[in-house]
């Protein structure tokens, strides 16, 4: 297992994995991590989210432990970044739903990765923008700047 030392930012405490990286922008992603914590097993309340834009994700891509790009959802564990597909399935794993991970995994790789890439581009235009500066509702102790 590939070890992961602990993030610090000035002004911040240290963090460690696994942490959801999402667009802060679009309501789709604010709207997914609500359903994330919502379906959340209390025994595997452990995950935690960013804005892929905000200084947490600025501080991993300087270590070279966070891709440079903003477009997918990257979950950042201690095996390493997953990102897209791959990255929402692991997320239904780590918050005690391993059903709903083997249903999403059902559907053909490739059918996967395309609606995820589909999704993705579009999202802005299907769902919308969040306001600037609007604070996420739940969880704001699971929340990392």
């Amino acid at each position: 297992m590939k070890e992961v030392a602990a993030v610090s930012m000035e002004g911040t405490s240290e963090f460690t994995p696994p942490v959801l990286f999402f667009d802060g922008g679009c309501a789709l992603c604010h709207g997914a991590v609500r359903r994330l914590l919502r379906w959340e097993r209390e025994s595997h309340a452990g995950l935690r989210f960013a804005p892929l834009d905000g200084p947490t994700a600025d501080a991993l891509r300087q270590q070279g432990q966070l891709p440079d790009h903003r477009e997918a959802v990257i979950l950042w564990t201690v095996e390493g970044a997953k990102e897209g597909e791959a990255a929402v399935g692991l997320a239904l794993d780590l918050i005690g739903r391993p059903w709903r991970a083997r249903a999403f995994r059902l559907l053909p790789s490739p059918l996967r990765r395309a609606g995820y890439r589909l999704t993705a581009r579009n999202r802005h235009r299907w769902f919308g923008r969040v306001p600037e500066g609007c604070p996420m509702p739940a969880a704001p102790a699971r929340m990392l700047p």
